[in-house]
């Protein structure tokens, strides 16, 4: 079990927030329900984890809140973002002189739990700015520990999680007019949990006078002892609750090898210390660390063997793997006939290789990695490389695309300086390009040779495409060309060209955006 402290808001610049660690929860593959508790909640904390919580609330099988409701404490903008968006909400609004105080924000996903609970409302201050404290559980399905907090949880809980309970109630439209028209519910800036607080606070406290205190009055403070974890001499006791629970891990460490058999005999067997399931990766220590010390059991060791379990040093070995990868990436991408750029900006399927290839060269500066360089200078000829017309132009163009307020003059110099006079060593669709971000950036035309006008803009045509049920039903971007026509090769430009797609990005709105994205369009 993984457990630990989150506490912000104290120290600036904080990364160990609440809200943090929500918005990495509803973007890990491994999790598909969350449950959340809260009892002010501010379109403000919302639209700091929108983004990302408007995916889960897309992709995850439920997705559920469950808000207090007391006057001035939960705002209308919050509530209404909820309903629009069609995330299921409870509300609990009582009479009593009690209020719906929890704070835990509960994701459930393949391989394990995440629990965290603490004082963070589901506000901006709450989740990432005002000094709170919380504590983050993870455990795997299979902790005896961690299954018992998530029954107790939900059998303490239960006339809330299952809507029995009298003050509970399910957040639709009407609902919210009710709360409103009675006073609970208020728009955002009128709300008193942070606007009104805040603002009075800061009033009060220029008031107050401010005695100094000794601070050694406070008395010493023993530090705390250095984890056992960090000792490399320790071993872990081989307790009866390890030994019952190997079995079920056996099997967790056996699927992990089939998730990764592609990956060859030794690597497939290998738990790297980032995998999902932290708990896995914990087993997989421990098996080392017995074996090392001549304590593995010998039915335990025999299983073990018996699915290649690597013993030794494992570092060395996934360095190894991922170097092969990328050099089997590159082999690629040059077979394909893609011009390998040597810019951190430059991608081939996802992977940034010409980031990898730039540190490989730094690295043989000292001496190191002498052997990958060799490698990768046997497949990719690098001593050239960055003077070519392609890659010239191709940083050009680049270039002019993410500079937020290019200098035409400065431009127009880089141009006839490294350009002009190489332009028929140019392939017509790099001096496209140049035409083309040229009217984007500077709204006039860039003739080249033979080239004078801008490729005609047929987005209208691909959306009438996308729209038209009669021939695309599904609503796809992209089909054969049987079903395109000769639209096909314009759209297929776009898909496999970021600079094309960039010159046409703002013709779409954010749900057609995400839609191209998940067809493969570097949108």
């Amino acid at each position: 079990m993984r457990v630990e402290f989150l506490g912000h808001g104290l120290h600036k610049n904080h990364t160990n927030t609440v809200g943090h660690y929500m918005i990495d929860s509803f973007k890990n593959e491994d999790y598909y329900s969350f449950v959340g508790f809260s009892a002010f909640t501010k379109m403000s904390g919302i639209n700091r984890i929108k983004k990302e919580l408007l995916e889960a609330s897309k992709k995850f099988k439920y997705l559920k809140f469950y808000l207090g409701i007391v006057p001035k404490g939960t705002s209308r903008e919050a509530l209404q973002f909820l309903i629009d968006n069609n995330i299921e909400t409870w509300i609990f609004c009582t009479e009593d002189q009690i209020m719906f105080h929890p704070k835990i924000y509960f994701f459930q996903g393949k391989h394990n739990y995440r629990f965290i609970t603490g004082s963070s409302n589901l506000t901006s201050f709450g989740l990432f700015d005002n000094i709170e404290a919380s504590t983050f559980f993870e455990f795997s399905k299979t902790n005896q520990q961690g299954k018992k907090l998530v029954r107790q949880f939900e059998e303490y809980f239960e006339p809330i999680l299952n809507g029995t309970d009298k003050n509970v109630q399910k957040l639709t439209q009407e609902v919210l007019k009710d709360l409103e028209e009675s006073g609970f519910i208020w728009p955002e800036s009128k709300t008193d949990a942070e606007f009104e607080f805040v603002k009075s606070n800061k009033k009060a406290f220029a008031k107050r006078k401010k005695i100094k205190f000794d601070k050694g009055s406070l008395g010493e403070i023993e530090s705390k002892p250095p984890s056992y974890k960090n000792d490399a001499d320790y071993i872990p006791a081989i307790t009866q609750d390890y030994l019952n629970s190997w079995p079920d891990f056996f099997d967790l460490f056996k699927e992990f090898k089939k998730e990764n058999r592609e990956k060859g005999e030794k690597y497939s067997v290998t738990v790297p210390s980032d995998y999902k399931n932290p708990s896995l990766y914990n087993w997989y220590l421990k098996q080392k660390i017995y074996y090392k010390n001549k304590i593995l059991p010998d039915d335990h060791e025999e299983l073990l063997k018996q699915e290649q379990f690597y013993f030794g040093d494992a570092h060395k070995l996934w360095q190894e793997w991922k170097a092969d990868t990328k050099l089997k990436l590159l082999q690629e991408a040059v077979d394909e006939g893609e011009n390998v750029g040597l810019s951190q900006r430059y991608e081939y399927k996802g992977v940034r290789i010409g980031t990898w290839i730039q540190g490989i060269k730094k690295a043989n500066k000292s001496g190191k990695k002498l052997d990958v360089m060799e490698k990768i200078n046997d497949i990719l000829d690098l001593s050239s490389k960055s003077r070519t017309p392609v890659d010239t132009a191709t940083r050009f163009v680049n270039d002019l695309l993410e500079r937020e307020n290019p200098n035409k003059a400065n431009f127009q110099n880089r141009f006839n300086s490294a350009l002009r006079d190489r332009i028929d060593e140019l392939p017509d669709e790099i001096q496209q390009d140049i035409v083309d971000v040229w009217y984007l950036v500077f709204d006039e035309e860039r003739p080249l040779g033979r080239i004078r006008t801008r490729q005609k803009d047929r987005t209208e045509e691909w959306k009438s495409f996308r729209y038209n049920k009669s021939i695309n039903p599904e609503g796809y971007w992209s089909l054969t060309e049987s079903k395109i026509g000769n639209l096909y090769h314009w759209i297929r430009q776009k898909r496999e060209n970021r600079t094309r797609m960039e010159l046409i990005r703002k013709n779409f709105n954010q749900q057609e955006k995400s839609e191209l994205r998940r067809e493969g369009f570097p949108i």
